[in-house]
């Protein structure tokens, strides 16, 4: 079976009455396989309004191909931090990154849940399994392979199913599917990243089913394509005057403020502590406040 009809199957299964739509590659076939399956799902996204991201026209553009319903919610900035703090509770860490990107989506999955949706479908792992990201794309074919791999062995993390069961609302994501998976660990790099362009499989694919401009749009993560990369200067500038325990900085500092608020605290580890917060690092990577050791 093509990707397609996996991708239907794995959506008909699902049965969600709404999508998260960005107008991206990967929620736009989402949301392609639900109408395909027989669903008409309610598109829903989240923009900073103050700044708004590049969402909107690509979305409309997939809502207009697949005669979908959307609902896009216009945050100002005090509902936008707020939203960063139900996250910072839910998550229980102070990653900016982590928790600004889920912001978005918390924002979008609480209208969700206001207007009664049931089941909501994202497109998670669609980047992780495709080489969706531009640090897989410059990985020799035989690293992106194993590396893709070890992802799907559960080495992956998708926020949404966190905060949707928070909000009452259940998440499925029909990239996830088994049978989608498996067929993804089948496809060999070289088809996946061809003249510098991820996901090419996906997008060879969905040619002829979403418009090309869509088919072909670049990768903006949530943060851009919701205009809430604007928070990181808002937090920054909120965290002013505020004392921490630990010498994190800028927008991990506030959350930090709000972490601490809520009562919350995590352990710190022995033997490969993050230099800022003591928290485990997982290759370089500390999850709970964000610190990177770049090679």
């Amino acid at each position: 079976m093509s990707l397609p009809e996996l991708l239907a199957a794995a959506a008909s299964r699902a049965r969600c009455d709404g999508v998260l739509l960005s107008g991206g590659l990967d929620s736009a076939t989402v949301a392609w396989a639900l109408t395909k399956a027989g669903l008409k799902p309610v598109g829903f996204n989240t923009q900073y309004a103050p700044a708004p991201g590049s969402d909107v026209p690509h979305l409309m553009e997939v809502a207009r191909a697949l005669r979908l319903r959307v609902v896009v919610s216009w945050v100002g900035e005090e509902e936008a931090v707020k939203a960063a703090e139900e996250v910072v509770g839910i998550l229980k860490v102070f990653n900016p990154m982590e928790v600004v990107n889920c912001a978005a989506a918390y924002v979008s999955m609480r209208a969700a849940a206001e207007m009664g949706v049931r089941r909501i479908c994202t497109g998670d792992g669609g980047d992780e399994l495709f080489a969706g990201y531009e640090y897989m794309q410059r990985m020799e074919p035989r690293e992106l392979d194993e590396y893709i791999r070890r992802l799907a062995e559960g080495r992956w993390y998708f926020c949404a199913f966190d905060v949707g069961k928070a909000l009452g609302v259940e998440v499925a994501a029909p990239y996830l599917d088994p049978e989608v998976v498996r067929y993804a660990l089948s496809v060999p790099a070289e088809e996946k990243v061809r003249g510098g362009v991820g996901k090419y499989v996906v997008r060879r694919q969905f040619q002829g089913l979403l418009p090309d401009s869509v088919v072909w749009r670049r990768k903006d993560p949530i943060e851009v394509g919701s205009g809430f990369s604007a928070l990181y200067d808002v937090l920054a500038r909120r965290a002013e005057g505020y004392s921490a325990d630990i010498p994190v900085q800028g927008a991990a500092k506030y959350l930090y403020k709000a972490f601490r608020e809520r009562g919350l605290t995590y352990e710190r580890d022995k033997e490969s502590p993050c230099p800022v917060c003591g928290y485990k690092l997982r290759d370089g990577y500390c999850p709970m406040c964000g610190y990177y050791a770049r090679a």
